[in-house]
């Protein structure tokens, strides 16, 4: 369960860096340096909290920083961090709705997904936050599965038509696939094999339909 929670956060957030990173004058320093500063900031907060569980004898937030004693210095931390990843968040809703349609406005997109957010997080119980994890790492464990092997593998630059119906139904195929490997107890969990499977399917898939038109131009 562990290892999934800590694939399911890093996935989440690959579409997001790609909103700021996507202007940056040197892309792939900057992707990289994203990627190293978020493995290290992750690790260091998995270390955090490992520490303070085996500190507190406790799993429970709530209890780890009663024990530590921070009261609202507790709270302050906790409101900052919720509000600079919330921010992220926002912004990166605005710019893949208006990516979706030219129509949209960014703003008023990232302030509508803000207010949806407060009111779920009101509504809903923490206990669902685990289950929410679990939601978010079967929706984008094929979705950058597809994502890898289209741009890496298969080399595809640009995209060609406005909805790819193939890797539509290869995602959503993907997502059904998490969702029965979570009743697997497998040592490498759910996220990897999923993974390694969408990825074939996608090379064999969408490979032997380019080696089809391919065919199709030269007669």
């Amino acid at each position: 369960m562990a290892v999934e929670l800590s694939a399911a956060m890093p996935l989440s957030w690959l579409p997001l860096i790609s909103d700021y990173t996507r202007n940056a004058k040197k892309p792939f320093p900057s992707t990289v340096m994203s990627a190293l500063c978020y493995f290290i900031g992750s690790s260091w907060m998995y270390a955090i909290g490992l520490g303070a569980a085996i500190y507190a004898g406790t799993s429970d937030i709530a209890q780890i920083l009663t024990t530590a004693g921070l009261g609202a210095a507790a709270m302050i931390i906790v409101l900052l961090s919720t509000v600079t990843t919330t921010f992220l968040d926002a912004y990166s809703a605005g710019v893949s709705s208006a990516n979706i349609s030219g129509k949209i406005n960014e703003k008023w997109a990232a302030i509508i997904v803000c207010v949806g957010g407060i009111l779920i997080a009101i509504l809903t119980p923490i206990e669902q936050f685990e289950n929410f994890l679990y939601l978010i790492g079967s929706v984008f464990a094929p979705m950058i599965a597809i994502l890898i092997t289209d741009y890496f593998i298969l080399k595809k630059r640009e995209a060609k038509e406005g909805i790819n119906w193939v890797n539509i139904v290869l995602w959503v195929a993907g997502f059904v696939l998490y969702r029965l490997f979570m009743s697997v107890d497998t040592v490498i969990g759910s996220t990897l094999p999923v993974m390694v499977i969408i990825g074939i399917v996608c090379i064999l898939v969408n490979g032997g339909k380019n080696i089809c038109s391919k065919k199709s131009w030269k007669m």
